[in-house]
């Protein structure tokens, strides 16, 4: 398919015509030229606009909110779906032997690609026009974090709605186990709940989200 093609689907024509084929351009298929270097710098640049976008939209929330919707926008299975869209599958340039990989690799290379992608326009033309860009691309998704609510924590949520309903915030007790992990337990209106995590983080925060799907601590 032609890279044109390619510039309509994203709304964005290059001037420099080789920054877009070397975003395409898998190291597999060539060594020496290839989307590595792009896909690192587009990764910085795509955190940088989304980070910006919610700083300047929700400027209510906290920093562990906004990290958490910003985690949603970037991570690896929102990237694939975004390159997916604008049909980048049909133009990333791969060796023979890397066509017929298993479907989690082919999406590790597009989820790089999509970033690459983002990267050159940076080079291309910098932050406004690639910040427009992003912003198209992610319309949909940015129109719908007016939830962004959602993004909180587990533990936030369940001391919010106890607090709400005039109770003492959960006071969580958590030890480390013989085999590494963690196990939390807290005592709600005579229920004893429990929850193990790989770190005293992860079980505080697995409890809570099993209290809130109990849904009976109130």
């Amino acid at each position: 398919m032609k890279i044109n093609e390619l510039e309509v689907l994203i709304d964005y024509s290059f001037f420099d015509q080789e920054l877009i084929k070397t975003a395409i351009q898998h190291k597999s298929f060539n060594k020496n030229i290839n989307n590595e270097r792009l896909e690192f710098l587009g990764d910085a640049i795509l955190n940088s606009v989304i980070s910006d976008y919610l700083f300047e939209h929700f400027p209510n929330h906290q920093e562990g909110i906004l990290t958490r919707a910003r985690a949603s926008l970037v991570n690896g299975s929102t990237l694939t779906n975004k390159a997916i869209e604008i049909k980048l599958d049909k133009y990333i340039k791969l060796s023979k032997g890397m066509i017929n990989l298993d479907d989690d690799r082919k999406l590790s290379i597009l989820e790089g690609a999509f970033e690459a992608l983002i990267g050159a326009i940076f080079v291309d033309s910098g932050w406004k026009n690639v910040k427009k860009v992003i912003y198209k691309l992610y319309k949909d998704d940015l129109d719908n974090l007016s939830s962004i609510n959602e993004f909180k924590d587990p533990k936030s949520i369940l001391q919010e709605a106890m607090q709400a309903n005039g109770m003492t915030p959960p006071d969580y007790n958590t030890v480390e186990l013989k085999d590494d992990n963690f196990e939390s337990s807290i005592e709600l209106k005579g229920m004893k709940y429990n929850a193990i995590g790989k770190s005293k983080k992860s079980a505080e925060a697995q409890l809570a989200e099993d209290i809130l799907k109990n849904g009976d601590f109130i």
